[in-house]
């Protein structure tokens, strides 16, 4: 069984460690684009971006997503009614992606503690 519980933790920490993607790595202060320095540090800095991403086109009067959580920013591009490319997200920038390992651990723990 404890091998179960150690297999269960090993497998949400590589889930957790290898989803998120390339610009989820990049670093909102400094942004850039085709070697043009872009930082984000707002919502009109977040469009600035968008748009020298090329994307222009508002939906629903919206383009950019910019969101500050902690000390860290996240920038998206609205590309279509809930369909968004992403630009930058800050080390800093708190996520719930430790929601899902926490979820896997307490789920292993209940099971272990079931079985």
């Amino acid at each position: 069984m404890y091998r179960v519980l150690v297999a269960t933790l090993l497998l949400a920490l590589y889930v957790s460690t290898t989803t998120s993607t390339t610009w989820q790595k990049t670093n909102c202060t400094t942004f850039e684009h085709n070697g043009k320095k872009l930082p984000v540090t707002d919502k009109a800095s977040c469009r600035t971006a968008c748009e020298g991403k090329g994307i222009t086109k508002e939906i629903n009067g919206r383009l950019e997503d910019y969101k500050k959580k902690c000390e860290g920013s996240e920038c998206q591009c609205l590309k279509a009614a809930n369909s968004y490319e992403g630009v930058c997200r800050d080390s800093t920038y708190c996520s719930g992606g430790n929601t899902a390992v926490l979820s896997v651990f307490l789920a292993a723990c209940l099971a272990y503690w079931v079985m």
